[in-house]
Order: C-alpha cells, then sequence, then structure tokens
C-alpha cells in the first residue's frame, strides 16, 4: 500500500477562515483525502473560494493522485452551513409541506451551482430520516415529514438534482433517525426497534433513494438499537456507526448498497464518551464504513491517524475490505471531481445568489407556510397604522445540529414593521427578565403575534402564550421551527408554522399573516392531540388490504389482469391454476366499499431444505386508482408476509414455478419500472430473456452434432430406477432446482426429464434439462403459461433449467443438449419452442432461438 494511503478513509474539519497549520499538516503529510467545511469556515463567497483553492493546491502539490473532497452538511433550512453566503432555500420540511419533488429537484440543482462555484463538491444530505417523535431535539423539520413515501419521493428528487448538478450526496442519518428524544451531539439515542419494525418506517426511504436514484455515499447516525447489535465483552453497546450489525449486515448486505459509507462525527458524544473518537475510527472501520468523520479536534485527528496506521500494519483490519474501501473512494472521486473541476474561477462566483436563484427562492418560500387553523377569522391581520402590534419573540438555545442568525427573530421583525410600523419587538425568556415590560405592553396591544421555536420542549413558551391568550385580544402564534408548538397551547385560534427561522421563510409567514398570499401548504406531520386542524395531509387513501379468497374475488382479480396486462393473455384456468397451485401462496386485494377488486397483489414462497426464499409474484392496480397507495400497501403487505416466513434468506421479485413473471417485464414501461425501484428494488441493470423459435423447419446445426459424436455424449430421458442419479447431479451442481425436478417426477412426466450421459445410458450424468410440451405434459404442469394463440400456442413446448457440471464446461455439452431438446419437441409436434430466464442469449442463438420478452430481476436479501 503507498504511504499515507489510508488518509483517503479519513474526513476531518477544522477552525477558521483559512487553512490551519494542522489541517495541512494532515494534508501533506498524512494523506488526508476529504474536508469537512462548517459554518464556523465560512464568511462570504469570495473567502470561500480561496478556502477551497487553498486546500486543493495543499493536496496537489501534496502529489495527491486525486483531489480532496470537500464537504458541507447543506440541507437547507435550519441547517445550512453557507448561511448568507449563499442563497436561502427551503429545507425538507418546508419541502416536506410544498409536497412536490419538481420543487425539491429545483431547490438541489440551485445548491449544487453554488456549491460547485465555492469549490465545495460533496453536500451531507438530505435527511431521509421520517419524523415520527414529536421530541425529537435533532432531526425535526430537517425530515420531509412523518410519511415514509413522501420522505422517499422528496429525498430521491433531491439526490437526483444534485448528482445530476455533479454535486455528490450522502443521505442521512441511516438507519433512520426520526423516533428518538435524544440528541445525538449529547447523548446516545435508543431506538428499540427490530429490523422488521425498521422496514416497515424507516428504511422506507433509505430503499427507495438507493435503488432509484443511486447516491454517491451513506451516513450512519450514532444510536443504540439493542434489537440488532449484539452486546460486546458481555455487556458494551457498539452504536449504529461502529457497529457490523448496521453498516456491513444491513446497509452493504441487505440492502444492497454499493456506494460510499461514511460515519457520522466520531466526536459526538454517542462515541466519544463511550469508546472514544480515535479508537472509534478502528472500530468504524473494521464495522465496513468507508471514510470515518473527525470534524473538529485536531489531538483526535492526529491520534486516529496513528492509531489507523498501527491497526493496518498490525493486521486488525480485513485486507480485502480495507482495499476495497480504497478502491470505492477512488470511483467516488473519479465519478465528481478531477483537477480541472475543484480549481472553479472567481466568475463563476456570479451563481451565487443570482436572479434566477432568488426567483426560485421567493417563489417557493410564499408556498411554504402552513395555516394550521384560524377559527376567529382573525387572518389577514387588519389594524389601523395608529395601533400597536405586539411581537414577542421568544429566546431559545438551539441543537448543536442547527445554524441560526445571532437574532434568529430579527427578520421576522422586519417583516412585520414593513407591514406596520407601529411595532414594538420584545423578546421573552426562560428567566421571565422581561416579562414585566411584557406585561405592560399587553394592555397597550390591539393585536399580538407570538413566535414560538419548539414550545412543546420549553415551558415557558407555553406559559407566554397563555397568558397572551389571556388578554382577549387577537392573537397569532407562529412556530418557527417544529410543528408541534400546538399540542401545549390547543386552545389557540390562529396558529401557522414556517418549519425554519430563515428571513425568506419569514417573510413569507407575515405574507400570509397581512393576507398578501395565500399558501395551499399542508401539515407533513401530525400534531397529537389537537384534532382535525393537525392531521398530516393524507398523500394516500386509506386503503385496506384483505386476504384474497378465490371464490369471491378470482373473477374480479381476472378481469384486473386483462385491463392491466393486455399484451398478455391468459386463460382463466391457467391464472387460477397459478395462483391456487404455485408454492405456499398467500395474495392480497384493496376492495372498494361495493366489493369491487381494485388492486391485487401475489406472493408465493418456495423451500430448499430448511431455508424459504419468498417471491413476490404480481402487483396489479386498476388504472384510475393508481398513484393513490394502493400499490405502496399491498407491496409492504406482501413484503411483511415474505419477510416473517421461518427462516427466510431472501426475496425475488418475480416467481420460479409455476411462473407468471420472472422479473418485471420490460414491456410494462418506465413508470411500473420506477414503481420498483421507488420501493427500494435495485433492479438488474440489463434484462433476463425468454426466447422462442419456430420448430417447423428445425434441425440441428451438423457441427453441433459432429461435436457431440467426437465428444461420446449421450442423450436420454430419465427412466424411474435413475431418478435418483439425476438428483444426485441437481444436489450436486444446481440445488436450486432440485425440487423443481422432483415435482415433474412426481407427475410422471419422465419423458420431460432430458439427461445428458458421458458414454452412452448407463454414463454418468453431466447434464440435464426439463421439457414441457403442452399436448403431452401432464395438466398440472404450467410451464408455458403463455399459450394463448396470439402468443406461443397451443402447440407450444419449452425447457427450462438447462444445467451443465462445473467440470464439463467447454466441451459443448450445453449446445448438444438443447439441439436434442428442440429434436424432441419438433418430434412431439411443437411449433413454437420457448426457453424461459435466459441471459445467455447468443448460447441460444447458436440453437435457432430469438429473444422473445425480457424482464428486469432482483433479489433482496433478509
Amino acid at each position: 500500500m503507498a504511504k499515507n494511503e489510508l488518509g483517503q478513509l479519513l474526513i476531518c474539519g477544522f477552525d477558521g477562515l483559512e487553512p490551519t497549520e494542522g489541517i495541512l499538516d494532515l494534508i501533506k503529510n498524512h494523506g488526508l483525502g476529504s474536508i469537512i467545511l462548517f459554518s464556523r469556515n465560512i464568511d462570504s463567497p469570495e473567502q470561500v473560494l480561496k478556502l477551497t483553492t487553498a486546500l486543493q493546491q495543499a493536496a496537489k502539490d501534496a502529489g495527491h493522485t486525486r483531489p480532496l473532497l470537500i464537504a458541507a452538511d447543506q440541507e437547507n433550512g435550519v441547517v445550512r452551513r453557507l448561511g448568507a453566503s449563499g442563497t436561502y432555500f427551503p429545507g425538507n420540511m418546508a419541502l416536506g409541506a410544498i409536497g412536490s419533488p419538481e420543487a425539491a429537484k429545483d431547490v438541489a440543482v440551485a445548491t449544487s451551482k453554488e456549491l460547485l462555484a465555492l469549490g465545495i463538491n460533496w453536500n451531507l444530505a438530505p435527511s431521509l430520516d421520517v419524523n415520527n417523535n414529536p421530541l425529537n431535539p435533532v432531526i425535526g423539520v430537517r425530515s420531509y415529514g412523518e410519511n415514509p413515501e413522501l420522505v422517499g419521493r422528496l429525498g430521491a428528487a433531491q439526490v437526483q438534482g444534485y448528482q445530476e448538478a455533479k454535486v455528490a450526496t450522502s443521505i442521512k442519518h441511516f438507519p433512520g433517525h426520526g423516533d428518538t428524544a435524544t440528541d445525538s451531539h449529547l447523548g446516545v439515542p435508543v431506538i428499540d426497534k427490530s429490523i422488521e419494525e425498521l422496514e416497515g418506517i424507516e428504511l422506507i426511504p433509505f430503499r427507495r433513494v438507493i435503488a432509484s436514484s443511486d447516491p454517491a455515499s451513506v451516513m450512519v447516525a450514532h444510536m443504540s438499537l439493542p434489537k440488532i447489535i449484539k452486546k460486546i465483552d458481555g455487556d458494551h453497546q457498539l452504536v449504529s456507526s461502529i457497529s457490523r450489525e448496521v453498516a456491513y449486515d444491513l446497509l452493504r448486505k441487505r440492502i444492497g448498497y454499493n456506494g460510499i459509507i461514511v460515519t457520522d462525527c466520531l466526536e459526538m458524544d454517542a462515541v466519544k464518551d463511550t469508546f472514544g473518537t480515535a479508537p472509534g475510527a478502528i472500530l468504524a472501520l473494521k464495522a465496513g464504513n468507508d471514510i470515518v468523520m473527525i470534524s473538529h479536534t485536531l489531538d483526535f485527528q492526529t491520534n486516529a491517524f496513528e492509531l489507523v496506521n498501527k491497526a493496518y500494519q498490525d493486521g486488525e483490519f480485513n485486507e480485502v475490505e480495507i482495499k476495497a474501501s480504497l478502491e470505492r473512494v477512488a470511483n467516488f472521486k473519479d465519478n465528481y471531481i478531477n483537477w480541472e473541476s475543484v480549481f472553479p474561477s472567481k466568475d463563476g462566483l456570479a451563481v451565487v445568489g443570482n436572479s434566477k436563484h432568488q426567483e426560485l427562492r421567493d417563489e417557493l418560500y410564499d408556498k411554504v407556510p402552513t395555516i394550521v387553523r384560524d377559527r376567529t377569522n382573525t387572518l389577514p391581520l387588519k389594524v389601523p397604522k395608529e395601533d400597536k402590534i405586539l411581537f414577542l419573540s421568544a429566546h431559545v438555545p438551539l441543537t448543536l445540529a442547527i445554524d441560526s442568525e445571532p437574532n434568529p427573530f430579527a427578520s421576522f421583525t422586519r417583516s412585520i414593521e414593513k407591514r406596520h410600523e407601529n411595532t414594538l419587538d420584545i423578546t421573552f425568556y426562560e428567566d421571565k427578565h422581561t416579562d414585566s415590560q411584557i406585561e405592560a405592553s399587553f394592555s397597550e396591544a390591539s393585536a399580538i403575534i407570538i413566535g414560538t421555536a419548539n414550545a412543546n420542549l420549553h415551558q415557558f413558551q407555553v406559559d407566554m402564550v397563555k397568558r397572551a391568550l389571556a388578554t382577549g385580544k387577537p392573537v397569532v402564534v407562529t412556530a418557527v421551527i417544529n410543528p408541534y408548538d400546538l399540542t401545549v397551547f390547543p386552545d389557540v385560534d390562529t396558529y401557522l408554522v414556517t418549519y425554519e427561522y430563515t428571513p425568506p421563510a419569514h417573510e413569507a409567514a407575515v405574507k400570509a399573516i397581512f393576507g398578501e398570499i395565500q399558501p395551499k401548504s399542508k401539515l407533513p406531520v401530525t400534531l397529537p392531540g389537537v384534532g382535525d386542524d393537525g392531521k398530516a395531509f393524507e398523500y394516500e387513501n386509506n386503503w385496506q388490504a384483505e386476504q384474497y379468497d378465490q371464490a369471491r374475488d378470482f373473477e374480479q382479480v381476472k378481469k384486473l389482469w386483462d385491463v392491466c396486462l393486455p399484451d398478455w393473455p391468459l386463460s382463466n384456468e391457467k391464472l387460477d391454476y397459478v395462483l391456487e397451485h404455485g408454492p405456499a401462496p398467500s395474495h392480497y386485494v384493496i376492495r372498494n366499499e361495493t366489493g369491487q377488486v381494485l388492486a391485487f397483489a401475489a406472493s408465493f414462497a418456495t423451500k430448499e431444505k430448511k431455508n424459504y426464499t419468498g417471491h413476490l409474484g404480481l402487483i396489479l392496480v386498476s388504472p384510475e386508482h393508481r398513484h393513490q397507495g394502493a400499490g405502496t400497501l399491498l407491496h409492504e403487505t406482501a413484503m411483511r408476509r415474505l419477510r416473517s416466513l421461518p427462516n427466510v434468506t431472501g426475496i425475488q421479485l418475480g416467481t420460479i414455478y409455476p411462473r407468471l413473471f420472472c422479473g418485471v417485464p420490460e414491456n410494462l414501461g418506465k413508470d411500473t419500472l420506477d414503481f420498483f425501484r421507488n420501493r427500494g428494488w435495485n433492479l438488474a441493470k440489463e434484462p433476463v430473456w425468454d426466447l422462442i423459435q419456430d420448430l417447423t423447419n428445425y434441425e440441428t446445426d451438423k457441427t453441433i452434432s459432429d461435436r457431440m459424436k467426437k465428444e461420446n455424449i449421450h442423450f436420454s430421458r430419465v427412466l424411474p430406477s435413475q431418478l435418483w442419479e439425476l438428483y444426485a447431479f441437481q444436489d450436486r451442481y444446481f440445488p436450486f432446482w432440485l425440487s423443481t425436478y422432483q415435482h415433474h417426477a412426481e407427475l410422471g412426466d419422465f419423458q420431460d426429464l432430458i439427461v445428458a450421459r458421458e458414454g452412452d445410458e448407463q454414463g454418468e450424468v453431466i447434464a440435464s434439462l426439463v421439457l414441457y410440451s403442452a399436448n403431452h405434459s401432464h395438466w398440472k404442469r404450467s410451464d408455458v403459461t403463455w399459450s394463448d394463440a396470439s402468443l406461443y400456442g397451443a402447440n407450444c413446448g419449452a425447457m427450462a433449467c438447462v444445467g451443465v457440471a462445473d467440470n464439463q464446461r467447454g466441451r459443448g455439452i450445453g449446445l448438444g443438449i438443447v439441439a436434442y431438446a428442440n429434436e424432441v419437441l419438433k418430434a412431439r409436434g411443437v411449433k413454437n419452442a420457448y426457453v424461459d430466464w435466459v441471459e445467455a442469449v447468443g448460447f441460444y442463438k447458436r440453437t435457432g432461438y430469438a429473444v422473445w420478452r425480457g424482464y428486469y430481476n432482483s433479489f433482496r436479501q433478509v
């Protein structure tokens, strides 16, 4: 390994507006590959560009092969490291209130342009946490909302926007930081959920974004997951960021993520006060993370470099995994940066805050405020200019994760004063030292506007609101961070939410108060105990999934099939047989109030020895009920059943035997493929194929028959007395096909079990396949479901499970057994012959087959 190469596996930060000696030393002498910037490093666009240029020049002068990744948490909203050095854009929950993927993507693209102009190439965003805990002190409005589908939809749009603009992303805080009441900067949050419970909420947006948008990196959070992470040394529990069960087992293997895994900062108390920051770096790399973050303290950083290098030299790491991490980091950099792109010109700064971005800012912020209630029609607020408006703003110490103006309510005051000069602004505090002034002002005011900030966590704000209500004067309460404040003063009649305390958010809120705009945004989270006003907007209908009942539902399911899949005509008998006789069937329907089936899902499960594989076989939704949540509900219902199977090892998208589709049919179009990607399925990049050929004039190519004679290969059917040979062959080479061969034998279809032997009929079995012909095989088989006259036709046949022993490859036996099968099918009067689930199309083309229809496979580990 090259000197200092392990430095590519760390990301470090520093204090100041210029590179410190410490950070330059890490770049020059320790190979540090990535830098993180915070608000403390940012003063103006010109200064930031000068800073990033100096950092990149230091790396180049030190001989780095690739430039530095320079990162920032520019989530927008309350986490905006650029501050006034970039354009203000709505943060996540504000975008959740708007509910538009297009708006979310527009924000990401505009933010990317400004970041790149400043020399920042990696945005540690967006947050995909589902905020389902009103007491969460660290996520809150950093989440898009409480609906995991909404979170995934908007998160995917933002990842696409950033990365199309060439800014790398990092979705966070894996595996989901929304259901906690502890700030991981200050302690260890506990998520007491199993993986199955996480799959039901927290993992949904991560799966969707990983499958549909290919995020460059995933940030793992610091949290305790006692139902997932095993204790070490008896009673010590690793947090998620440094545990192998999360980074490797869950994210890398179960979800199948192949990009960069980066920890949250190891200086947070959840790691620092338990295992220690520098030792935590070793644990993090052993856990399967690719990059370890140490954001602040030089001593911790240098100690981590020393410990990581020593651990590598002492053989503590899995060298294969470390090299894989280094390769992933190199590929990451190659995909997003080069030595030309990391030195943007000063002219490029013109994009920062340009008129186009300001127009986008104003357009979106005007849509953000949510008027949760106005029961007394106080809005629009109309106060004679000679009368006084009292504006009371709460003083709240904010969390370490949040960026704030020195006086976050100052812009709110200015916005009110622009419309009503006779405004008195007083800040109220937990120690109540301004209360006497406020009490005197109540009598002078004709109307009271109160700005609260996380009042559900601060009783003094509740007390102030109640005092204002007691005056009997018009009171408008505006929550400027989390929307949950109304839960602690539910008697308030007029209440709106800004979701963040940025100047444009305040301006939009004041516009709404004075009637200049009528925003249509909706709450993306529920306010408990508030009643109908506090209900989150239902982005999907309140469907109910029921177990499929063949007698009640089949006829309607068949009609649904005909409507949804007109290019796949199927007889009633065939569909009913597959649904009823597939392996371990369990199917679901959604019906309306009259009993009409609106949507249907089929699931099966195959068993190999003691382990099950689940199969999500089919989801049908009537065209007029699509995009309303029916497909999503059926998907999750079926997946929940499949994940609950005993000893289940994985779930396949599609069925095996009897088969409908072996994956998602490619001819169903982009919307269908996107539906499954958006449900977290990593679809194969290339389809597998069903093949077909007309055997009417088929003759085996002489070169194939001559080769088989030369190799002395004998082809024949299997006799009942020879079954043990076939089963032994399958069990050794293709155990996943054994049950299929057994099923055919149990039905007595020995004529369809074809083998290749060495020498003669007594020779060793070295290859095999299964045949089917519509007019000769047992009626309980359904190898070719597509026997409609418009597709394969009644005189059809097929072959499947074609396998050659590993030690016999290269002798042409595969071609030989397929050619022999063609001859047998032709002799049976088969016109159209079919081969299912083929990757090696070129191989079968040599025996006359051509592609018919394709399918995109996907498989999930469980």
